[in-house]
């Protein structure tokens, strides 16, 4: 009996699967460092730097917000695009 999991390790790089997850990933770990309240943290964007471990959290949590709201849409678009039109054209998954 074998188990249909979707894994995201073992899918390929270049997949309409592979785009979905690193999409998902992206959305999941700005939602982490959102939650933990990091983005009060992000001074530094207007030159207000303490010179702590602060200002790595602010930087963290401005790259994550930067890829949620840039490369994360993308992803998903990518994916449904490739899913649609793989669908289309015949191809199996």
């Amino acid at each position: 009996m074998t188990s249909k999991l979707f894994n995201p390790f073992k899918v390929r790089f270049f997949s309409a699967q592979s785009f979905m997850a690193r999409g998902i990933l992206i959305l999941i770990v700005f939602a982490i460092l959102h939650l933990l309240g990091l983005r009060e943290y992000t001074s530094f964007i207007s030159g207000t730097t303490s010179g702590s471990f602060g200002d790595l959290l602010g930087i963290s949590y401005f790259l994550a917000y930067s890829f949620a709201l840039f490369v994360a849409p993308v992803l998903l678009i990518a994916a449904a695009f490739m899913k649609i039109f793989s669908r289309l054209a015949g191809a199996e998954d």
